[in-house]
């Protein structure tokens, strides 16, 4: 595979380059097995929904704040918004994976947040699903059906394309609304989803835990109290990393000044966000722009 410019939000078109596809697709593309991920350290976006079905093997995702190592067979769904990147294992990766843009799902529909509702592509919690054999078979049967249409000269791609999109969404859908019910909420764990959730949509501009604390009406005490016993780090270091994050993406636009991105991250000025990143990354935003292109 080749690598893609640097590039933080790959479209379509980019991603058929990054896997060496010829076929031009403008709204949808599916790419079949013995074609690897964007195995990347450095976080990226796409601009549109992945389905990505892992029919064996094991893959390293970074989605957002939370790093996962998934085993086949599982689905993963991630969203527009949603930063990722990709770590090789010493076990490769049997897939299939699926990319479609909101404009190209909804054509068809009346209600425009009909994806709205399936939180699985942007929630933290819900991006990866480890399957049973019943639940795998299901999707190997929809991707099978994906992958008898596309590229093979069919005069309704598109329209079945949409449809085995629907097939997907529901699908997953009903596995983890089977996989929450009945369940009795940890206490702790809610609080954390809460944060993380909240901290994915506000981290760019608030880096208190005060903050945090007092949309989740607990103290800042408490909050850090809870954070540090789920996952081993306190609240102002998963800020931190949310903040880093989102840096090293807008850092990969070189469209992007410097003075540019730190104003976007709300610092005060570029020197408080020069030794920001410096202190985290090890590099200044300069030192780290260049060894991209290295």
């Amino acid at each position: 595979m080749n690598m893609v410019e640097q590039i933080s939000t790959l479209s379509i078109s980019k991603l058929q380059k990054a896997f060496d596809l010829a076929a031009p697709r403008k709204q949808y593309l599916f790419v079949d097995t013995g074609c690897e991920p964007l195995y990347t350290d450095e976080p990226f976006r796409t601009e549109t929904y992945s389905v990505v079905w892992l029919r064996q093997g094991v893959m390293h995702l970074q989605a957002d704040l939370t790093s996962t190592v998934i085993t086949g067979p599982a689905v993963i769904t991630l969203g527009p918004s949603v930063t990722r990147s990709f770590r090789r294992s010493d076990e490769r990766p049997d897939m299939q994976l699926f990319f479609f843009t909101a404009d190209f799902l909804l054509e068809t529909l009346a209600n425009i947040f009909y994806l709205d509702r399936y939180r699985f592509f942007e929630d933290n919690e819900g991006h990866v699903l480890q399957l049973h054999e019943q639940e795998a078979f299901r999707l190997a049967s929809i991707f099978n059906l994906v992958s008898g249409v596309f590229g093979r000269m069919h005069p309704n791609e598109p329209q079945l394309m949409r449809s085995y999109g629907y097939l997907l969404i529901h699908e997953i859908d009903a596995i983890h609304r089977s996989r929450s019910a009945g369940q009795q909420p940890d206490e702790g764990n809610l609080l954390f989803t809460r944060f993380r959730n909240l901290l994915t949509k506000e981290f760019w501009r608030h880096r208190t835990v005060g903050f945090y604390a007092s949309n989740l009406n607990v103290t800042p005490k408490y909050l850090s109290e809870v954070i540090k016993k789920q996952s081993g780090k306190t609240a102002g270091e998963w800020i931190n990393k949310a903040v880093m994050l989102e840096a090293r993406v807008l850092l990969q636009n070189r469209t992007l000044s410097i003075a540019r991105v730190s104003e976007r991250l709300s610092f005060s000025d570029q020197s408080v966000f020069g030794k920001f990143f410096k202190t985290h990354q090890g590099l200044s935003p300069a030192e780290y722009r260049k060894s991209l292109s290295q």
